[in-house]
This record gives structure tokens, sequence and C-alpha cells, in this order.
């Protein structure tokens, strides 16, 4: 009788990209095992074990070498952790880590049996096809040195040293994969994490909620939910939007679900207070917009399911789940006209918005509010693209497929 895979999924964070798959395998009678950084985490179907840096990269190190510093003290951080397992009798077949933090750097020498993938979600180029287009947005010049090159050539160190040593890589969106060198791109297999399309549905009597008071029965609701209030996902286009929305339609309100912080780009933006900044270059009328902060899961899907414009804004950069979850929801969609967000956009299923154009957000905001018919149409093709790609059963099967061909694999 065959023996049971054992797989050990590796990310800083939990649950992650791999939690909820852990969970599925281990129904269908895998020993799951998930490696993280975070604290106090459990899930059922899967047993936990911790890594810590025992430090921050030295100030004294080289610049161009920080990337790789910083990577190396993650990746002993895992191998200590790994090696205390491995003493105790752990061996898994299978290890699976989320690339470009580092901790699975060493995972290949700590388990030299165990067949390596490696979760691919972004390769730095300079300039960065997120910085141009912010740029252009901005009006400024792209950054053009050639120590910037270097330095982001650098961050790709960790993430080409795990694609060295893997049988197989996961890449989640094709716009993704794209970013990758060729020699690298051809061991891509672009697999989304996939989307709860069952949970995430729309719901008739959610669509007339006032959410607990927070909104007239007969607002027109749009919403914008997002990790950070930041640049990269286009936070300040979309709050000055708003005044013309708020003129054209009386009963409009936003709801914007989210933290006041910036998850991605340089270290001069996270300087800067987006959320008020926004508001007030904007002169938006506040009493019209509502701040909901994070969500929990089933609130955030009430949210999504009243919504009456759904806007979903980003530069060329990795895609956000929320968009194909208000998809899945059936949101009536205004998006960014941008290559991550055309993978699953189109005009079919949704309003594309070209930011560079002004006022052609807030135009299409509008007309998305007054077109109840054109809307109920769209709201429908979202949801099927998103069943239809994304559903995620299906997923999860073609990726155990993966798992299984590769642990049938005799090199790698």
């Amino acid at each position: 009788m065959a023996r049971t895979p054992r797989v050990l999924f590796i990310h800083d964070n939990f649950p992650a990209q791999f939690g909820r798959f852990g969970q599925w395998l281990s129904g269908l009678g895998w020993e799951v095992s998930f490696a993280t950084a975070a604290k106090d985490v459990s899930a059922d179907g899967i047993r936990i074990f911790n890594y810590a840096p025992h430090r921050e990269p030295a100030k004294e190190t080289h610049p161009y070498a920080q990337p790789m510093e910083k990577a190396v003290i993650n990746a002993q951080a895992f191998a200590r952790a790994a090696l205390a397992e491995r003493k105790e009798g752990y061996r898994p077949d299978l290890v699976v880590a989320h690339t470009g933090w580092g901790a699975g750097m060493f995972s290949k020498q700590i388990f030299p049996q165990a067949r390596f993938i490696a979760y691919c979600e972004w390769w730095y180029r300079y300039p960065g096809s997120d910085v141009v287009y912010l740029a252009e947005l901005n009006g400024e010049k792209p950054p053009s040195n050639v120590e910037g090159a270097i330095v982001e050539q650098s961050r790709n160190a960790p993430i080409a040293m795990d694609l060295s040593a893997a049988s197989a890589a996961i890449c989640p969106t094709e716009f993704q994969a794209r970013q990758f060198p060729p020699v690298f791109r051809s061991a891509l297999s672009v697999m989304h994490d996939g989307i709860d399309t069952a949970y995430l549905c729309p719901d008739a009597e959610e669509r007339r909620s006032t959410l607990d008071g927070l909104v007239a029965e007969d607002a027109h609701v749009v919403t914008y939910a997002t990790r950070g209030m930041e640049p990269h996902r286009c936070f300040p286009q979309f709050v000055a939007a708003l005044p013309a929305v708020f003129e054209a339609d009386p009963k409009a309100v936003a709801v914007i679900a989210g933290e006041n912080r910036v998850a991605y780009g340089s270290t001069r933006q996270r300087e800067t207070d987006w959320k008020e900044k926004a508001l007030t270059d904007a002169g938006v009328d506040r009493s019209r917009v509502r701040f909901t902060g994070r969500l929990p899961y089933g609130e955030y899907r009430r949210l999504l399911r009243r919504s009456d414009a759904h806007v979903y804004l980003t530069v060329p950069f990795v895609l956000s789940w929320s968009m194909l979850e208000s998809m899945s929801i059936g949101c009536a969609m205004v998006v960014s006209d941008t290559a991550p967000v055309t993978e699953y956009a189109s005009e079919k299923n949704a309003r594309l918005v070209d930011l560079r154009k002004p006022g052609h957000l807030a135009e299409r905001i509008i007309e998305t509010l007054k077109d109840a018919s054109g809307s109920a149409s769209r709201r429908k093709a979202a949801r099927d693209k998103i069943k239809a790609k994304l559903d995620m059963p299906d997923l999860y099967h073609a990726k155990a497929e993966l798992f299984a061909k590769v642990l049938k694999s005799v090199s790698g």
C-alpha cells in the first residue's frame, strides 16, 4: 500500500496562498505541514511549526547585498526549525515555498529527498511596469539610473536560487509570469490560488442591506476594498473621482474597506498619509464617504453584495484577490484598463477605465450607477467568468495533479 504523501508548505505568513489548499489536501489524505513566521496560528488538518529570524540585515552590509542577506537570515531561521523537525524523524516528500523572502532557499539541502516547488509572484525589473505607470499618472519621468537597476536586480537573487532548485514552479497569473526572464518563464505553470465561488456569490437580500445603518436603503453605494490606501492601488485617483460622482448622483455614497497604510511601494510613499492627502486634495464631501477599516471576511462579502458600483484599480502589478472575489459575487465592476486586470475583465463584464484620461473614472462610475440593466448583464458575466476560470475546486484538483506528477518524477 502506498504511503500517505507528505507535503510541507513554507510561507512567512499564514494561511496566505497555501493554508486553505493545504486543508483540502489533508481532506484527501495527505499529511500536511506548514512552516511559517506567523505566531499563534492554527488550522484543522495542518501541523504548523514556526521559524523566526534572529536579526535584521546589518547596516554595514553593502546595499546591493542587503536583499540577499535578509533572505539568507530568513532561510537560516527556517533551516534551524526544519533541522529540529528532521531530528525528530520528519521527512516531507514535497516542499512548496513562496519565493523572494528566502525561507525555502535551503529546504533542498535539509530535505534532499523531497521534490521542491517554487511559488513565484514577481520578478523585479527596472524600472518596473508599476513604477513606469505611476510616473505617467503623475506626469513624471520614470527613474533611470544604473544603481537603481542593480538594486532591483539584486532582489531577484533569492528567487533565482529557488527556481534553480525547483522541480516545478507556479505563478498565479499570466501577467505575473510574463515578468520573468524567458529562461524561467518556460518553467512556470500558471495556476491561480482559486476563488471560493460557492461562498462568494450574490445574495438578493443583502443587495438591499443598509449595512447596519451605514448607508440608506435607497443609497447608490460605490465600494472600494483594499489592503492599503496607496498609489499602487490608485487610491488617490479613486477619491479624486468622487466629487463628480456625488454631484451627478445625489444618492451616491462611497464605502471604503481597508487600512490606511502602504503595502507596496517605496520608502518615500510610506511616509505619506495617502488617505488624508487624497481627501484633502479632492475636496470631497466627507459626509458621503464611509471608512469601515479592515473587515471580517463575512462583513467584507456583505459589503460587496450591497455594492452598486465596485471600483478596483491597480497599476501593472500583482493582481489582488479582491478584484476576482468581487467579480465572483457579481459586482458591477469599474476597473483600471491595465494588464493584470484585463486578464479577467473586459467590456463584457466590467467598465474599463483609462486612468490617464481626466474624468474617465468618474464617467464610468456614473454610467454604472445609472445603467441598471447593463450593469445586471455585466454582473452575471463577471461571475460566469470567475466560475469558469478560477473556481476553487477545479484549480485545487489541477494543482493536486501537478503535485502528484512532480512526486512521480525521477529528477529535480
